[in-house]
């Protein structure tokens, strides 16, 4: 590659060597008397007196020829009147403006200095023009550097989190941390689903049908996250799912957790805004204050939230979000101006939401207290009455919801219908054998008559 200066000096050497050409280029042509100072694009490059004295001879050996042969016809008398005026306007229409300058011309005037164009200083002499992609050069780098260090940084919490409750999840489940992909049952995976989000898969375990536990943390990665985290600061959560067996968990809904986020998950949850109601006083409950207490019946939050459990929640109460028991688990509310036309299906499940720390105690206790949870709602059951009440709180929901929505099922039968009907007729149409064609024809008639007909009861008299 050439340098900054060879360019300039190759480029001025170019630039002589054009000049040159086109000097010898025009010394051909005025040797040969074809130059014109108008049509010339060198013309300012010329010695002006030069030109003028070739014109000047130019012109008077061309008066010289016209005398001549003016002359010469004259003599021979041949021409008449007609062709001495077309000869006429024939030079006066090819007069060249030489003569017109020739008058018009006074005294020599100088040569006109030479205008080169301005030429933008350069790169290493004028710093100050580059400063926007200057500037925008130094944010690519800043955010490519916090990409590489914040996914590290993710990566490293994961994995952390993950080694402090390996133990613990192997004695509870057969399999931990399956990939999900190979054939074969593989243990000791972190899945990585995004540069934020990490899933542990376990399963082998009495009662349930397995636990996923999602690891949600912050996007480091994300230079906008973080600045808006400086604003609204954020925690890394740990989402534990349990998907309990039918028959291992009685009907109740029950949720506690911190007030401040806790209430506004409860609209968005089916089972919640429906089944649910805030019980007061959550100090009869043994819980703090900060805490929020939804219950479908109170039996069963008295029943689950015993001191064990008022224990661990009061002593890690800034590590945990919220715990999450259900049986008619059917996940958020649709979005609004949209309904189900059929009821949505229900799960039984534990779901448990507690902020990531450093503390390895503090995370082991958590997740004793998981397990432990699932243990006491497997063997707990409703008293009669609170049985006899679940089943017609459910009941009636399921009457609500078929009531809600009988005018869309019926529209949805009815386009159902018309399909049908649309497919027979499109069917009739593409028929090419017309035997086969009339008999669905007479299919369709029967069909059609009988839709018409009104619809009485039969009644058989004895």
């Amino acid at each position: 590659m050439l340098g900054a200066d060879e360019l300039r000096s190759l480029w001025v050497a170019v630039a002589v060597v054009v000049l040159c050409c086109a000097r010898c280029v025009l010394q051909v042509q005025y040797n040969h008397g074809a130059v014109d100072i108008d049509n010339n694009e060198f013309a300012e490059f010329e010695d002006v007196d030069d030109i003028v004295e070739h014109d000047d001879d130019f012109e008077q050996s061309t008066t010289e020829q016209v005398t001549l042969a003016s002359g010469a016809d004259n003599a021979a008398n041949i021409p008449s009147e007609e062709y001495e005026d077309e000869f006429l306007n024939d030079d006066d229409e090819f007069e060249r403006p030489e003569r017109r300058r020739e008058t018009e011309k006074g005294e020599p005037q100088p040569p006109q200095p030479l205008k080169f164009a301005d030429v933008p200083a350069h790169f290493r002499s004028n710093w100050a023009s580059y400063q926007v992609e200057a500037i925008v050069l130094l944010l690519l780098a800043v955010y490519m550097i916090n990409y590489v260090l914040g996914r590290s940084r993710n990566q490293a919490i994961a994995y952390s989190w993950f080694n402090d409750v390996a133990n613990l999840l192997q004695q509870q489940f057969t399999l931990v941390g399956d990939d999900g992909t190979s054939e074969e049952p593989t243990e000791g995976h972190l899945v990585k689903e995004t540069d934020a989000n990490y899933s542990i898969w376990c399963s082998g375990r009495a009662g349930c049908q397995g636990m996923l536990i999602q690891l949600k943390l912050q996007k480091r990665q994300d230079l906008i996250s973080v600045v808006m985290g400086l604003v609204r600061a954020r925690q890394d959560k740990a989402v534990i799912r349990i998907d309990v067996d039918p028959n291992e968990m009685d009907s109740f809904v029950l949720a506690f957790g911190k007030r401040k986020s806790f209430t506004k998950a409860v609209k968005e949850m089916t089972d919640l805004s429906k089944f649910t109601v805030e019980r007061k006083g959550v100090e009869r409950f043994g819980l703090p204050s900060s805490m929020a207490v939804f219950a479908e019946i109170s039996e069963a939050a008295t029943a689950i939230i015993d001191p064990a459990v008022q224990a661990v929640v009061r002593r890690y109460e800034s590590a945990i979000d919220y715990f999450h028991f259900s049986d008619q688990y059917s996940g958020p509310k649709p979005p609004e101006g949209e309904t189900y036309t059929r009821l949505p299906e229900t799960s039984r499940v534990l779901i448990f939401s507690i902020n990531m720390s450093n503390d390895a105690a503090e995370t082991d206790a958590l997740m004793r207290t998981v397990f432990y949870c699932l243990e006491k709602i497997r063997r707990y059951r409703l008293s009669r009455e609170g049985k006899l009440k679940a089943d017609k709180k459910r009941q009636s929901e399921q009457e609500a919801f078929l009531k809600t929505t009988h005018q869309a099922r019926q529209e949805a039968a009815q386009a159902r219908r018309e399909e049908k009907t649309r497919k027979r007729k499109q069917r009739l149409l593409e028929e090419e054998d017309p035997e086969k064609q009339r008999r669905l024809e007479k299919l369709e008639m029967k069909r059609d008559s009988k839709m018409r007909q009104p619809k009485m009861k039969q009644l058989k008299v004895k």
